[in-house]
């Protein structure tokens, strides 16, 4: 039976003067304590019997003492918490710390649409682009967009798996692994991607739905994007994003120089310059590596990736929701191009007013996903800090501390989402002063479905956005079972409603499938996402 500290004595108030010493020592030794054993053998470690346990300390043995030694310091933990936590918030709630967070991480996200905003401005000052041109008719988008879409749903799973491996071993400073396995998946990319290519061909020789011309000119634009998208893909797990800027941006100089100087023609011009900005993304990605690995000598371990059917169950996963969400975007295009009065020509053919709308709505995405950077940042930077404070006797707290951080970021992303939405509105709205000027402008408000497909579009992609936050914090705390399980019935949703909508009712309806598709994918998420922070210390602690 232990004996309890009676304060009333001057003995006793002795005893409880050692007792708080004591209590220092082992909590300055051991910081938090798994379990009473741990303490027990440190007090034994400070020369404490049972005998000094009764005489010095008012216990009947030294477990009695080791049981009241760990709940003091259980105690002293939880008040420490309680206390950081309360100085982090009014830490959080200082209005210009949290604005220069959001500045730095948004702006960061920003940086990523650099390269698409990069082929804007050159399309708005030189008319031509890695892939586009103001002057193609819709034969030749059609031939262009068909290369273009096939190459985000080929390659669509393995940019998921790069960013996966790459920012695992990457992240463990292991540049042997990373380079390693940047290759495997490239040995495994290439022929799926070349093989889809030869099947393409192959079909339309058998049941020709576009003349050999058409078909062969897609491929190419198919198959020099697919290889540019994946060393991409390398560039922007390994963290070397300002490379891919440089890369697209030089690729696109080589097309303005073809163009304007060899009069080399359009195609040709743009298969030279994506070709180019291929060639200097992977000559950078063999250099970098190379480099990394030889300074760090990494190259004289043996070192190993996994065998192949570990990496595939590790992975596939990614795999499946890398294919589907890239297709996922281009399906109401798909709808919408293969319908409509008159009938197109073709099974699918270039709708430029849809594309115009589609391509409006497209500013919105752009200027909100990049809140997303933020979100994720901001939560990868919390979770170590707040882990290492957290006993085990306050998890609730840990769990609603988190509870009230997502509330905040999905209230902050639907504030961006709406200001994104009305700025891409009226900024380009804004334009038709000069529409008198430019007949391009004139154009591209001529037809009222263009205004019909930006708000469609718009507001289906705030709510495939609002998904997209939720699957980040999924994989971070490596849960991609979550993402797949809620992108590829999305999916589906969005080819099913995308097709009766555009079949019943009109073409530019297929934008109601992206919609529900991604309504589908936002509530999926979303109700995961629910119990995921309601219950993150156990998703946390059984992440890796």
């Amino acid at each position: 039976m232990k004996k309890q500290v009676d304060l009333n004595t001057a003995s006793d108030t002795s005893n409880q003067e050692r007792f708080e010493q004591l209590v220092e020592k082992v909590f300055e030794l051991i910081d938090n304590p798994l379990s009473n054993w741990a303490v027990a053998a440190t007090i034994e470690s400070l020369g404490v019997r049972d005998i000094d346990a009764k005489t010095d300390y008012g216990f009947d043995s030294v477990f009695d003492l080791a049981d009241e030694v760990l709940k003091a310091i259980k105690k002293k933990i939880a008040d420490r918490f309680v206390d950081e936590q309360h100085k982090e918030k009014i830490k959080l709630g200082n209005f210009a710390s949290s604005s220069w967070l959001f500045i730095k991480y948004y702006g960061a996200g920003l940086v990523f649409s650099l390269p698409m905003l990069s082929q804007i401005v050159a399309i708005l000052i030189f008319e031509y682009a890695l892939w586009a041109w103001f002057k193609f008719n819709e034969t030749q988008a059609t031939m262009v967009a068909i290369g273009t879409i096939a190459s985000f749903a080929v390659t669509g799973g393995y940019i998921q798996v790069f960013g996966r491996l790459i920012s695992k071993y990457k992240g463990e400073e292991n540049y042997y692994l990373t380079w390693k396995a940047a290759q495997r998946i490239l040995m495994s990319a290439l022929p799926v991607i070349v093989g889809f290519a030869a099947l393409a061909f192959i079909i339309n020789l058998a049941l020709p739905f576009y003349p050999a011309r058409m078909i062969v000119i897609a491929i190419v634009y198919y198959l020099l994007i697919s290889l540019m998208l994946l060393a991409a893909a390398i560039l922007f797990a390994s963290a070397q994003r300002a490379i891919i800027l440089f890369g697209i941006l030089f690729g696109t100089g080589v097309v303005i120089f073809c163009m304007e100087f060899l009069d080399m023609g359009i195609y040709f011009s743009q298969w030279v310059g994506l070709a180019s900005a291929t060639s200097v993304l992977g000559l950078y990605i063999w250099v970098y590596f190379k480099f990394k690995i030889r300074s760090l000598r990494q190259q004289l371990f043996k070192q190993s990736l996994p065998n192949n059917e570990v990496s595939f169950f590790n992975n596939y996963r990614y795999f499946v929701y890398g294919f589907c969400y890239f297709t996922f975007l281009f399906v109401d295009r798909i709808m919408a191009w293969s319908t409509g009065s008159p009938p197109p020509p073709y099974i699918i053919w270039f709708n430029t007013p849809y594309e115009l709308g589609m391509d409006w709505a497209l500013i919105s995405l752009i200027i909100t996903v990049a809140v997303l950077e933020f979100s994720i940042q901001l939560f990868s930077k919390k979770l170590i800090p707040a882990q290492k404070k957290s006993p085990i006797t306050k998890i609730k707290f840990f769990n609603s501390y988190f509870g009230r951080f997502y509330f905040l970021q999905v209230l902050l992303f639907s504030v961006v989402s709406i200001v994104s939405v009305a700025a891409s509105y009226y900024g380009v709205l804004s334009l038709r002063v000069f529409e008198d000027q430019v007949p391009e402008i004139k154009d591209f408000f001529a037809n009222p479905v263009t205004f019909k497909v930006f708000w469609m579009g718009a507001i289906g992609y705030i709510f495939l956005i609002y998904g997209l936050m939720n699957s980040l914090f999924f994989f971070t705390l490596n849960r991609p079972e979550f993402v797949m399980y809620s992108i590829v019935p999305s999916l589906i949703v969005n080819g099913v409603v995308g097709y009766i909508c555009s079949r019943v009712i009109s073409y530019e309806y297929a934008t109601v499938g992206l919609i529900a598709g991604a309504i589908t994918f936002a509530v999926i998420t979303g109700l995961i996402a629910r119990q995921f922070f309601k219950h993150l210390d156990y998703f946390y602690y059984s992440a890796y």
